[in-house]
């Protein structure tokens, strides 16, 4: 819902998208991700979360950004399920 708000009131972030290391001040890399985007019509909100690692060789830093994906029904038509969902296919 925040998303939507700085979309709305044409608010920046100030963080940035990919974390920077704190020890080497590089982009870190995705490692990959926790729980699933809203995908389907009984749901409008989820929360995720991106887990990053420093490609540096021997830091053992990482960092988990929280991401909340939020899908916006347009009216008259249902949201696509992943073909893994679908019955009967």
């Amino acid at each position: 819902m925040q998303r939507v708000l700085d979309v709305i009131f044409r608010r920046d972030r100030l963080e940035p998208d990919i974390p920077p290391c704190p020890d080497h001040k590089v982009d870190m890399r995705l490692r990959g991700k926790q729980g699933r985007p809203a995908r389907f019509s009984d749901q409008t909100e989820e929360e995720y979360t991106l887990i990053y690692f420093c490609p540096v060789e021997g830091c053992n830093q990482t960092a988990q950004v929280k991401r909340v994906k939020t899908q916006i029904p347009v009216p008259g038509e249902p949201p696509e399920r992943p073909s893994f969902a679908r019955r009967g296919e």
